[in-house]
């Protein structure tokens, strides 16, 4: 009793209504041009006396976007490209299996499936263009099977309805658009700027002693990941300015990199605390450095001043590498181990200094390049994300299946409304791939027709038949038009929402001669609630959604993907690994509906970081293995090591927490430390320390997230 009081008092709190009672200004403006364009569109319809005009308001209720003019214009264009992909599809489907009652259902199905497939692996509203293309394509062929006749022209019809929605919408989104340009270049100067100052403030509480975890690199890492899509779009509002967007990637690709070094600078810093012998000395030096470039740009100093300040930081660190060699090699007689350690300490912390200085120098010319709109060259920069391929799989089977279960019941019971039901079982199927987590998006679906058949049922019942003219119409339809397009915006009922829009727009049946009699309505409210509900049957049956599963599905393909790293004769670069791993870890969050302050965010962050550092390292080795300044017995050891890491399983571990893989590159450090100290050849000399740097990341990585990457070894086909 007291739990269920708790539960409603939650409910009927006022941060929970916040989103309906306190609308933010972009949602109103959201609110008010949506329902103006649904308006245009219905009348339009109306007026041109289209056989069934509630697809035209529908259809902007599909394409609305409650974010940036990029995101709508990207949406609107595959939308469109998706539905003529759908007509195209219908022609040769009906033609191919006109009387073939179970081949057509089949060929449905397959061709659903595959678009689902195709949605699950491409991304932003490419996926939802795929999407588009399957469910357009069953609810047209639903609609004419009845009829194979009328086939073409209900192909024209429905595609003619969407692509008025669209044209409506996004002419009306155009006048609350004033000088997109100009605020699409201030926009994303000013994410770029705050992702480079936050990765120097990171760098900067790095220098003044705090871990990486303090600094909240990680945080800075996956958040990038966002802003790599938001270019996407900021690069269609500002089409006909260069190559903005490709500098912009470029510059949040440097910064992921600048923060991955940093990470290893305060591992070292960590590592080698009371083991140094001058380096401390630069690190105030390297303070006010930053210090002045983080101040540079927010006052916007010149660039030039700005290089030169980590240009003379550079070179100074430089200068104390050489000068430390020099010392070793001119007193090699008389200094002793602890004095050789300690200056190859310092000496691998000034390299990564000037490893750090080196990727903020670069980051610095792409944020410079990227402000410049009058720059015209040729630069090119892509990021890519590799697709999940299992999840594809899982994607496509669940829409088949449940495709062909709808279609065997309407075999079995002949029922005379279910085309209804089976067009918007392949539309939810379609629409489900295009969400990371799948059962949010399922019970979003199902509600949102449940609200849509009860508001839709009060309408038709008692308002609808007193409503004689357009614009009465338009005043009463306001008030579930705007409660619906609020919760469009509050990303907690966006699910519920989106389905609500549609489905009541589409239960009022908009007509020039009449209104939806109670019998058809109460068919078609039977029909969209089956379909609901089978829907989200079968999604809980068919490769159900476990959190536990989804979590070692990530570590699984997060240490495949490091052996495979050691393993390739092509492996990943460094920054597609950096993309690969953060990547993975921000879809996993998204997947597990997990707010990535939480405890479980937090390992998993820690644990994504360790891997990722490994396979930096990994790379950096296999870099050092195929040049020729190394000895060969150097380079025997350091395939040992990669021998390890392709092979390296932590349930297998037999020595505890430190797994052999630990234990070999521990002794390849010994080793390395004391050929380091009596090598003679200077070039061989560098490379040793500098393979020294990286064992000891990846030891650190390996020894402290041993618990992460102790996956038992779980296989399945599609999971």
């Amino acid at each position: 009793m007291r739990f269920s009081r708790v539960i409603s008092l939650d409910f009927l709190s006022f941060e929970n209504w916040r989103w309906l009672f306190c609308p933010s200004k972009v949602a109103i403006i959201f609110v008010f041009r949506t329902i103006l364009a649904s308006y245009a569109a219905l009348a339009i319809a109306l007026w041109m006396e289209m056989d069934s005009p509630r697809w035209a308001i529908m259809s902007v209720w599909v394409v609305a976007q409650n974010s940036s003019r990029g995101e709508i214009l990207s949406k609107a264009y595959w939308v469109i490209l998706g539905n003529i992909v759908g007509i195209i599809a219908v022609l040769c489907i009906m033609s191919s299996f006109p009387q073939q009652s179970l081949l057509f259902e089949l060929t449905v199905a397959l061709w659903v499936s595959v678009c689902c497939w195709f949605a699950s692996c491409t991304r932003h509203f490419l996926s939802f263009g795929w999407s588009m293309a399957g469910f357009s394509c069953a609810i047209v062929l639903f609609a004419s099977v009845k009829d194979p006749d009328t086939t073409f022209m209900m192909a024209m019809s429905r595609g003619s309805y969407f692509i008025l929605g669209i044209f409506i919408e996004n002419l009306v989104a155009r006048l609350f658009e004033v000088n997109l340009h100009h605020y699409a270049h201030q926009k994303l100067n000013s994410d770029l700027k705050k992702a480079v100052e936050g990765a120097l403030t990171s760098v900067l509480h790095i220098v003044q002693g705090k871990n990486w975890a303090a600094a909240q690199s990680d945080h800075m890492l996956t958040s990038i990941i966002s802003l790599n899509h938001n270019v996407e779009f900021r690069e269609i509002e500002l089409k006909g300015t260069g190559h903005t967007g490709d500098h912009a990637r470029a510059t949040l690709s440097l910064v992921s990199s600048l923060l991955v070094k940093a990470m290893g600078f305060s591992i070292y810093l960590k590592e080698m605390k009371n083991q140094l012998q001058l380096f401390n000395q630069i690190l105030p030096q390297a303070e006010s450095t930053i210090q002045f470039i983080i101040k540079g740009l927010k006052t916007n100093e010149d660039l030039k001043i700005l290089l030169a300040s980590v240009n003379k930081l550079r070179w100074e660190c430089r200068q104390k590498i050489s000068d430390s060699f020099y010392r070793d090699v001119r007193n090699s007689q008389e200094l002793d181990t602890s004095y050789t350690q300690k200056s190859l300490n310092d000496r691998i912390l000034y390299q990564n200094l000037r490893e750090i200085l080196a990727e903020l120098e670069s980051t610095l010319l792409e944020l410079y390049k990227s402000q410049d709109t009058s720059l015209q060259d040729n630069f090119k920069f892509s990021v890519k994300f590799p697709p999940d391929y299992k999840r594809a799989a899982r994607n496509a089977i669940r829409a088949f299946v449940t495709i062909t279960i709808g279609c065997l019941l309407w075999e079995i019971t002949g029922w005379n409304n279910a085309t209804v039901f089976l067009a918007f079982l392949c539309m939810g199927c379609s629409r489900f791939c295009v969400f990371d987590n799948i059962i949010v998006a399922c019970v979003g679906w199902f509600k949102g027709i449940c609200i849509a058949i009860i508001v839709a049922f009060f309408f038709n019942m008692f308002i609808m038949p007193m409503i004689t003219s357009f614009e009465i119409l338009c005043l009463i339809l306001l008030p579930p038009l705007v409660i619906g397009a609020l919760a469009m915006c509050t990303p907690k009922y966006a699910p519920i929402a989106g389905g609500y829009m549609f489905f009541f727009c589409y239960l009022l049946g908009f007509e020039n001669s009449g209104r939806v009699n109670e019998s058809a309505f109460l068919n078609d409210a039977m029909a969209l609630f089956i379909s609901g509900l089978v829907a989200l049957i079968a999604y809980r049956i068919i490769f159900p959604y476990h959190g536990r599963r989804l979590k070692h599905q990530m570590r699984q393909k997060l240490l495949d993907g490091l052996h495979n790293l050691a393993n390739k004769s092509k492996p990943y670069s460094p920054r597609e690994w950096i993309n690969f791993v953060s990547g993975n870890f921000t879809i996993l969050m998204r997947q597990l509906g997990i707010d990535k302050t939480v405890p479980t965010a937090n390992t998993y962050r820690h644990g994504s970081m360790a891997v990722m550092l490994i396979g930096i390292c990994v790379i950096r080795l296999r870099t050092m293995i195929e040049n020729d300044i190394i000895t060969q017995d150097i380079r025997n050891v350091l395939r040992v090591v990669l021998r390890r890491v392709a092979k390296f399983q932590g349930h297998k571990a037999r020595y505890g927490q430190h797994a052999r893989t630990v234990i070999i590159a521990y002794r390849a450090i010994k080793k390395f430390r004391q050929r380091e100290a009596i090598e003679k050849n200077l070039a061989v000399r560098m490379e040793l320390s500098v393979a020294i740097s990286v064992l000891i990341l990846m030891t650190y990585a390996l020894d402290k997230d041993a618990s992460f990457l102790r996956v038992k070894s779980y296989r399945s086909l599609f999971y």
